[in-house]
């Protein structure tokens, strides 16, 4: 998949820094630093954002948003309450929120979170229709699920047609890590055509985060000042491992 200059899906995989300010000055420093620091991608967090149920004001810092990253990757995402997010939302405002992110034509990517719709399919459906790219998501905050089940969500993601599935989870002991990556490996191995974001969160999974082009994840996500979920790495730490593994396996 080709977003801007980007190939998404193969080789090694794209640096996406969350940005997780809550005012539009703010926001957008936090952009241009990261922009200049060499993010493939930008992840505006628009939950942690104080106007976020003002669509003129979030329209405001998406436009400028969009002006900020050039060709770099720009991904919305609302990260709910349940899904680890800074805000509740009803699922009517939730899906609004969406149609409207679509409906500007300014995002390169939209996150959108299927275990909290009736029908996700359905929604990415009228997102497409609006011409909108999607990442599917899901996350555990608690713990690790079994490999058969994290199988099973990256799989409804493909079937509800999101054109990314991503995947994070709460790993406890190194085991948990290990059934993450078999879950991503397996996915790819019969699905290798389709994108992957997957990662296990704090220290523990850190070898998720930066073993991408090994296991099949093809985005990871790394910090330029504040994080958005455990486990995070420095921008630059991130993309000097992710620069010698990819030198070592030419």
């Amino acid at each position: 998949m080709r977003i801007k200059k980007q190939i998404i899906g193969t080789g090694k995989p794209l640096v996406c820094v969350p940005v997780v300010e809550t005012e539009e000055n703010g926001i957008c420093q936090a952009a241009e630093l990261a922009v200049r620091q060499g993010a493939e991608a930008l992840e505006w967090r628009i939950d942690w954002f104080t106007q976020s149920r003002q669509w003129n004001q979030a329209e405001k810092v998406l436009c400028r948003l969009q002006e900020i990253c050039g060709d770099a990757i720009l991904l919305c995402t609302f990260r709910s309450k349940p899904q680890g997010g800074e805000q509740d939302i009803t699922r009517e405002a939730y899906q609004e929120l969406l149609r409207n992110i679509a409906k500007s034509r300014r995002a390169d990517l939209l996150d959108v979170e299927v275990s909290e719709l009736s029908d996700p399919a359905s929604v990415i459906r009228m997102l497409h229709e609006e011409g909108q790219r999607v990442v599917g998501s899901k996350h555990y905050f608690s713990h690790t699920p079994k490999v058969e089940q994290m199988l099973q969500d990256l799989k409804g993601m493909q079937q509800a047609e999101a054109d990314i599935g991503k995947l994070a989870v709460m790993p406890h002991s190194p085991a948990d890590v290990l059934r993450l990556l078999e879950a991503t490996v397996r996915m790819k191995e019969e699905s290798p055509a389709y994108p992957l974001v997957t990662m296990a969160m704090g220290g523990l999974g850190t070898i998720s985060r930066v073993g991408g082009q090994i296991f099949g994840s093809c985005m990871t996500f790394a910090s330029v000042g504040k994080s958005s979920a455990p486990g995070q790495l420095p921008l630059e730490e991130v993309k000097g491992i992710l620069n010698k593994l990819s030198e070592s396996m030419e």
